[in-house]
């Protein structure tokens, strides 16, 4: 289980993190609008149960990627890479992310 110094990057491996986001910009991804875009920390899930963040990680979601919400609520769609994850209410409250200055 990866402890709160760690993060989870693209190939599911936790990693110190050394160059962590400032935490001032981060705000849960809930609170962003639709097609706004941000970047995961992926540190913020160390609260979510293992499987969770494993399933999260197989579908694309690794530290410091980015999503763009597709449609805000429950559930929060969001796109990864070319593909949408739908996230419970309960998931995506937990993910904490840094909106991007370009947020369209």
């Amino acid at each position: 289980m990866a402890s709160v110094d760690s993060v989870i990057d693209r190939n599911g491996s936790a990693e110190a993190s050394s160059a962590a986001m400032p935490h001032d910009r981060r705000i849960p991804l809930t609170q962003l609008k639709r097609g706004q875009r941000a970047i995961v920390d992926c540190s913020t899930l160390t609260h979510l149960p293992e499987e969770d963040r494993c399933l999260l990680r197989a579908m694309g979601m690794y530290d410091r990627c980015t999503v763009r919400v597709c449609r805000p609520g429950t559930p929060c769609i969001v796109e990864v890479d070319a593909t949408r994850l739908g996230l419970s209410g309960r998931v995506a409250r937990r993910i904490l992310v840094e909106p991007c200055d370009d947020a369209r």
